[in-house]
C-alpha cells in the first residue's frame, strides 16, 4: 500500500494543491483527471519528490515531455538515467521484459529521427530499466498513433502484472478504463469519480462538471 499524505503546492498566491491525500493498493493503477492547468503534472513531480530519498519506494516518473536528447541514441539517452554500464542496459533491451519493447530495432537510430512512439518506449525505458515499484507517468498518449498507444498500454498492463503500482494523469478515457480508481483534481483537491461512474456519467462529462 503506497500512502501518499497531506501533499500542498502553491505558485504565489495561488494554490494549486490543497493538501491531498489518498491511498493506492500495490499492483493496480490510480488515474488522475483534470482540465488543462489543473495541477496533474504538478502532482505527480509532488509525488516524486514526496519519495525522494525513500528506501523503500523507487519510483520512476515519464514527463509529458520526452526528456531525451535529440542527438542521442536510445543506450546513451538511457545512460543518462541509469548507473547501469551500456553493455548492462544492452542485455536488458534484448531480454523480457524490456525486449517487448523493440528498442534493439532501432539502436542506432538518434532521437531526432524518431518517431513519437519511439520517443515514448524510450522514456519509458529509461525509467522501467531502474526497476521502480511506482511508476509515474504524464499524458503517456499524447501525440502518439494508434498502434504506439496499444503498445503503450501493454506495457502499462505488463508494469502491473509484475506488481507494480502505477499513477497516471491524462485526458484519454482508454487510460481511464484501465485504471482500477480514477480521481479528479479540481480547485486543488482530488474527486473520487466512483459513485459519479456508478450513475452512468461519462468521464468527459465528469470533465466537465
Amino acid at each position: 500500500m503506497f500512502n501518499i499524505n497531506n501533499i500542498s503546492k502553491n505558485y504565489g498566491k495561488k494554490q494549486i494543491l490543497n493538501e491531498i491525500s489518498f491511498q493506492i493498493e500495490e499492483g493496480t493503477a490510480v488515474g488522475i483527471l483534470g482540465v488543462n492547468g489543473s495541477g496533474k503534472s504538478t502532482l505527480l513531480s509532488c509525488i516524486a519528490t514526496y519519495y525522494s530519498g525513500s528506501k523503500d519506494v523507487n519510483v520512476g516518473y515519464v514527463p509529458q515531455e520526452n526528456p531525451l536528447f535529440d542527438e542521442l541514441k536510445p543506450v546513451d539517452n538511457i545512460k543518462m538515467w541509469s548507473p547501469l554500464s551500456k553493455r548492462d542496459i544492452i542485455e536488458q533491451l534484448s531480454n523480457p521484459p524490456l525486449s517487448d519493447m523493440g528498442i534493439t530495432e532501432f539502436l542506432d537510430t538518434p532521437v531526432k529521427a524518431m518517431s513519437g512512439g519511439m520517443k515514448k518506449r524510450v522514456s519509458l525505458a529509461s525509467v522501467l530499466i531502474n526497476q521502480p515499484s511506482l511508476l509515474l507517468l504524464d499524458e503517456p498518449f499524447a501525440a502518439l498513433d494508434l498502434p504506439a498507444k496499444e503498445d503503450i498500454l501493454q506495457y502499462m498492463k505488463a508494469f502491473l502484472a509484475s506488481k507494480g503500482t502505477i499513477i497516471v494523469a491524462s485526458h484519454d478515457e482508454d487510460i481511464f478504463n484501465f485504471c482500477n480508481k480514477v480521481y479528479l483534481l479540481k480547485n486543488g483537491n482530488l474527486i473520487d469519480t466512483d459513485d459519479l461512474r456508478q450513475k452512468g456519467i461519462s468521464y468527459v462529462d465528469i470533465l466537465r462538471s
